[in-house]
C-alpha cells in the first residue's frame, strides 16, 4: 500500500470544501513528504521510504529475550559478541529466534544449558547487533498510511485557519468561541487523536 495521495488525504476532510484551489496538491505533498512522514518515523522509530540497515549495540541480560529498539524487523544479518573473554566472536544465528513484531531476539537455549555462557551474556553494551528495517513505499502499512493522511489533513486545518485568524468571533447579542486551536479546534484535535491512536501499534517503549 502506497503513502496516500493528495486526492485521498483531501477526502479525509469531505464536506469542507477544501478544493485544490483552496490548498494546492503540491502543498499537500510536499507538507506529508517533509513534515509528517519523517514525524511519524521518528516517533515509530521505523522507516516508511525505503529499508535501512540499522547497526545496534547492546546489553545483554543474562536471559534468553534480548530487546531491540525497533520494531517490524525484516531480517536479522549478524549478532556479534564485542566484549568478554571471546571478543568479536559472531553467534550462529540459528541459535536465536527474531519477534520481527515485537522488535525481540528469542534465544532457543536457556542459559543453564550452556556451561560456555548464555547466548546473552550481562555486560554494558556487550553485544553489536545488525539488522534491517522498514517498508518500500508500496508496502507501507494501512494503519500509517491513516495515520499520515490524518496528519496532513489537520496540518491542512492549520493553514487554512491561519489565513482568517483565530480567536473568537462576536456579535450583538451572539458569541461563538472556536476554542484554544482556532476555527477548527475540535476536528484538529480529533484528527492527531486518530493518528496517534493508529502509530502507537508501530512504536516501541524501548530507549
Amino acid at each position: 500500500m502506497s503513502k496516500p495521495t493528495a486526492t485521498e488525504i483531501r477526502a479525509v476532510l469531505e464536506g469542507y470544501c477544501i478544493s485544490s484551489n483552496v490548498i494546492s496538491d503540491a502543498w499537500i505533498e510536499a507538507r506529508r513528504d517533509n513534515y509528517v512522514i519523517p514525524t511519524v518515523e521518528e516517533m515509530t522509530r521505523s522507516k516508511f521510504t525505503g529499508v535501512e540497515t540499522i547497526t545496534e549495540y547492546v546489553s545483554g541480560n543474562g536471559t534468553n529475550i534480548l530487546y531491540l529498539s525497533r520494531r517490524d524487523i525484516k531480517s536479522l544479518t549478524e549478532i556479534r559478541y564485542v566484549l568478554g573473554g571471546d571478543n568479536q566472536r559472531v553467534l550462529n544465528l540459528s541459535n536465536v529466534e527474531l519477534l520481527a513484531d515485537e522488535g525481540m531476539l528469542k534465544a532457543k537455549r536457556n542459559a543453564v544449558e550452556t556451561w560456555i555462557m548464555p547466548v546473552f551474556p550481562k555486560g554494558q553494551k556487550n553485544m553489536k547487533i545488525v539488522y534491517t528495517v522498514g517498508y518500500e513505499d508500496a508496502d507501507i502499512p494501512a494503519g500509517i498510511k491513516e495515520a499520515i493522511s490524518f496528519l496532513t489533513a489537520e496540518m491542512m486545518l492549520t493553514q487554512i485557519e491561519g489565513r482568517f485568524g483565530g480567536g473568537d468571533t462576536s456579535a450583538e447579542a451572539f458569541s461563538k468561541s472556536y476554542g484554544r486551536r482556532g476555527k477548527y479546534t475540535n476536528i484538529r484535535n480529533e484528527l492527531f487523536r486518530l493518528a496517534y491512536y493508529k502509530i502507537r501499534r508501530y512504536g516501541t517503549s524501548v530507549v
